[in-house]
């Protein structure tokens, strides 16, 4: 009786260990590239961005691009092996030249333990 009693509180114990150590070797989530390239006034912009790390929960993804009446959009890009919002795609034509900011935040899916969030903030010059 002991003895099954030590089996079974060494089990419980070696569960314990191995989910805590799963928390805390989550992978880091890396947005890139680190910048976009700038735009022309009028002229069409296109570019990419992927996220890496983790397969992101699309319903906790958010964006905000400023000033909204700015011309670009973002957009997720499916992929078959990733989720959608793993790659995404900046695109439009300016509307107006300055700075144009892409915010977006979000998480990706947890198992045991919860998803890792990330923030990106992304400024655009748009030039003449």
């Amino acid at each position: 009786m002991k003895r099954s009693r030590y089996y079974l509180i060494l089990i419980i114990n070696l569960f314990l260990v191995f989910s805590l150590v799963g928390c805390f070797c989550r992978q880091k989530i890396e947005v890139l590239p680190k910048s976009l390239p700038n735009a022309s006034f009028g002229k069409l912009y296109y570019a990419e961005i992927n996220i890496k790390g983790g397969r992101i929960d699309d319903r906790l993804f958010d964006y905000l691009i400023e000033p909204e009446n700015s011309g670009l959009e973002l957009l997720p890009f499916d992929l078959k092996s990733l989720g959608p919002y793993n790659h995404l795609i900046v695109k439009g034509t300016p509307k107006m030249t300055g700075t144009i900011i892409i915010k977006f935040l979000g998480s990706t899916f947890g198992t045991m333990c919860p998803g890792s969030e990330f923030e990106k903030i992304y400024t655009i010059n748009v030039e003449e």
